[in-house]
């Protein structure tokens, strides 16, 4: 379909701004941790950066719009195999990939808050600041292979296997669907290579942490919403593409407390798609919240599982008020500061830090905020409105690294300069095992060493920032082309970091779908008419008379 040209230079303008101020405002809070939206020069190297980068823009579009054509006339198939028989060598590829990963460090990385979950089954105690299911997963099998074993490694080496062989299949399920959809042979070698070869993948899938597991089920969820997009008649026919959908979509529940937040904008969104088939759709929609309502329900009260603390939803205004308390204590009220106290302790005030919420919000005090919630939120509305600067740099800091290509990972702003981009050791009460030294120490430096992600072009591979602009790009470019049924599934990437921004720091294990959809995003940027139906979204009328 062809775009008007007032409509392609409009949509590249608009993403030349947006690109612009991610490099404008990104490399001045990268460096200064602050963003003085005062300073004139901010604003005019934001105007340059959109001036050079919009041409640019439109120069790829069309590029993109060349090659899509020069590859859907010239690439075939490349295979008769059986779908099952290339998804099985789709995962050994992978596994095989990985492997070298797990043998640098075995029994696998067991960090974050694998410690944590596996002290709740040790103890009992079982909250939900940590999703329940993974918490009985890893603490499970950890438990029950020392009982069988005496050993906590084989526990750890087991769940590491498990979480590869899981997230391989989400993978390979992914590449094979590329190939359903006519991508021939070299796309997807280039998808295998990019999932099995890329740092990022090796060092996560051996890693203990829910992310894996939770980004493994949005990816499922994203190709399930390309299923809907594509033909609806098909997938309220098929159960079993229904079922696929409400597994993937249960699964974000209560694999990352987010989650939940994410299916339910997601099945809003969709009953307005799906309105057509709304008594259908809305039995579909049940049945994912009554499991949902099953397992939070019955089976927390089976466990005695305890709440999670309320402050782990709020970091950001927090940090808001640790900020102003930091640079305008002075200024400050004695009264405001008397309620600040008996919620936020003066001594972890004192231990602020920009880019990390935990110092201070490891001393919230639970009580004094239940006895004075509606005061606090009125001095945190009161001093934002006092100081909005400092409120929009405290949010802009923190975030900072999940947008900016150029940002390097160092949150927690380590004394001796390490950065925090991967927890790369095995925590107790697992014992580290190194069988390839030469690895161990190439993902050492590349998880701590600040230098090390700094080298050119690392970012390519990196820099959750280069995925988030690739994103953006795409999102854009879908959005000028009028293929708005193919920003359905995009929606899971962009409400997973709606819901990281308000988290308590950067990581990149937040916005693994970045990553994990990059195969994807791809092919829906480069050959977007490979998939059936990807015009705009049409009225339910319109459609049935189109038919």
């Amino acid at each position: 379909m062809e775009v008007k040209r007032r409509r392609k230079i409009i949509f590249a303008a608009a993403t030349g701004i947006m690109v612009g101020f991610l490099y404008a405002a990104g490399s001045r809070l990268d460096r200064y941790d602050t963003l003085d939206l005062r300073e004139a020069s901010f604003y005019l190297n934001w105007l340059v950066l959109s001036l050079v980068t919009s041409p640019v823009l439109l120069g790829i579009w069309w590029f993109a719009d060349r090659l899509g054509r020069k590859t859907e006339s010239r690439e075939g198939d490349g295979g008769n195999f059986s779908p099952l028989f290339l998804h099985l060598f789709y995962v050994a590829v992978l596994m095989a990939c990985w492997l070298p990963a797990l043998f640098s460090i075995l029994p696998g990385v067991f960090s974050y808050d694998a410690y944590a979950e596996w002290e709740q089954v040790k103890t009992g105690m079982i909250t939900a600041h940590h999703p329940v299911a993974h918490v009985l997963l890893v603490g499970g099998l950890l438990e029950g292979f020392y009982r069988l074993t005496g050993s906590y490694n084989v526990g750890i080496c087991v769940y590491t296997l498990l979480q590869m062989f899981l997230a391989a299949n989400a993978l390979a399920y992914t590449v094979l669907y590329l190939k359903k959809r006519g991508f021939g042979r070299r796309w997807r070698l280039a998808a295998l290579a990019f999932c099995g070869l890329s740092p990022v993948f090796q060092l996560f899938a051996i890693c203990t942490t829910k992310d894996v597991l939770f980004t493994a089920c949005e990816l499922l969820l994203m190709l399930f919403i390309l299923d809907i997009a594509e033909d609806r008649d098909r997938f309220f026919g098929e159960k079993k593409t229904r079922a696929g959908f409400a597994l993937a979509a249960l699964g974000v529940m209560i694999l990352r407390n987010n989650g939940l937040y994410i299916v339910l904008v997601l099945l809003a969104v969709l009953l307005f798609f799906c309105r057509k088939y709304w008594r259908r759709y809305v039995l579909l929609a049940a049945g994912i919240l009554i499991l949902y309502g099953a397992y939070v329900g019955p089976l927390y009260a089976l466990l005695s599982v305890t709440p999670g603390g309320v402050e782990e939803m709020l970091p950001v205004p927090i940090q808001q008020m640790a900020r102003v308390y930091h640079y305008d204590r002075d200024s400050l009220d004695p009264e405001d500061l008397e309620l600040l106290y008996r919620i936020l302790p003066q001594e972890n005030l004192e231990a602020y830090k920009p880019t990390v919420a935990d110092p201070v919000k490891s001393g919230f005090d639970r009580e004094g905020f239940a006895a004075n919630p509606k005061a606090f939120f009125r001095l945190w509305v009161r001093w934002g409105l006092e100081h909005p600067l400092t409120y929009i740099n405290s949010f802009l800091v923190s975030t900072v690294d999940f947008w900016y290509p150029g940002a390097v990972m160092d949150g927690y702003k380590d004394p001796y300069g390490r950065s925090s981009y991967f927890d790369y050791r095995v925590a107790e009460p697992g014992q580290e095992r190194v069988l390839l030294p030469g690895l161990h120490e190439f993902y050492e430096k590349l998880s701590w060493d600040k230098e090390a992600q700094r080298k050119p072009l690392a970012f390519l591979v990196l820099s959750p920032g280069w995925y988030f602009l690739l994103f953006l790009v795409v999102f854009m470019y879908l959005w000028c082309y009028k293929k708005g049924k193919l920003l359905l599934p995009l929606l899971v990437p962009l409400l997973t970091l709606a819901t990281a921004l308000l988290g308590p720091m950067a990581l990149v294990r937040y916005v693994l779908i970045f990553f994990y959809g990059f195969p994807l995003l791809a092919a829906l940027f480069l050959k977007p008419d490979a998939f059936p139906g990807q015009g705009r979204i049409c009225s339910a009328a319109e459609e049935t008379q189109r038919r």
